[in-house]
């Protein structure tokens, strides 16, 4: 059993000792130093995509009034939607959600139940933004009181990621190459290349919330207060780079002359 685990220690240095002289005599030799950049790359593309959030309110003596109001409330809704022709999956609507509203009674010192709020939200995906103004008035119409803002996303972002991380990548060779040849070095191997956490650009715009209630009591069409602007795709790339030894790189290419 000794001679065994001998053996196996004998082993185990021998690999260490290899590892070791690997390190010192492969091309990610640090001996002469190193070169660390971080590489950028970013791409802006307009959004194909909007994702519209209402969202309705009824405040109610009991929770079943509530509850009612709202359901009644979203029904129409996604009635007067469902003219639009969107895609069958375009309508999203939460779970209602029904609470206690209570107030603090300052004669007797205790909370008093003054009623029940309902709510739901209301998510609406798009790819026509013309269309972001004729649901606001359906939604105006139906009883809709708030609108929570519209998000624009992209609906094939891997593409323009994979632009990012391309224009990151030959951001940190230029870095590299840049610093190599403006202190007179040998730029070596890349020996640690990683991505960093690459970013996904979502422009909102938030329509005003009074300015749709007074369109609502008025019955007239809000004007829709959204603008589209460019998504910014970003990639970030962190490489380190060794610094070869140029007399031994000069003494190599003379051998195999030789």
């Amino acid at each position: 059993m000794n001679k065994i685990k001998q053996g196996l220690i004998a082993i185990s240095l021998a690999a260490l000792c290899s590892s070791a002289v690997f390190a010192s005599d492969g091309k990610c030799s640090m001996d002469f130093g190193k070169i660390s950049v971080t590489g950028q790359g970013e791409v802006r593309v307009m959004p194909d995509r909007a994702s519209l959030n209402y969202r309705v309110v009824s405040n109610k003596p009991t929770p079943a009034e509530a509850r009612e109001e709202v359901e009644k409330t979203v029904t129409a809704f996604a009635k007067a939607v469902e003219a639009l022709k969107l895609d069958k999956n375009a309508f999203v609507a939460d779970s209602i959600i029904v609470t206690a509203q209570y107030r603090y009674n300052e004669k007797d010192k205790k909370q008093e139940l003054v009623g029940y709020e309902g709510s739901r939200n209301v998510t609406i995906k798009v790819s026509d933004f013309a269309l972001i103004g004729q649901l606001n008035d359906a939604a105006i119409k139906s009883g809709i009181n708030q609108i929570s803002g519209f998000e624009y996303t992209l609906s094939d972002k891997k593409k323009y990621e994979k632009e990012a991380a391309k224009l990151a990548i030959a951001d940190a060779k230029d870095r590299a190459q840049l610093l190599a040849d403006g202190f007179e070095v040998k730029l070596g191997t890349p020996c640690s290349l990683s991505f960093q956490e690459r970013n996904y650009g979502v422009y909102r715009a938030y329509s005003n919330r009074s300015m749709l209630l007074a369109a609502k009591a008025e019955a007239e069409p809000v004007e829709s207060t959204y603008s589209i602007e460019p998504i910014v795709v970003s990639s970030s790339v962190e490489a380190i780079y060794s610094i070869q030894n140029e007399k031994k790189d000069k003494k190599d290419k003379k051998d195999k002359k030789d």
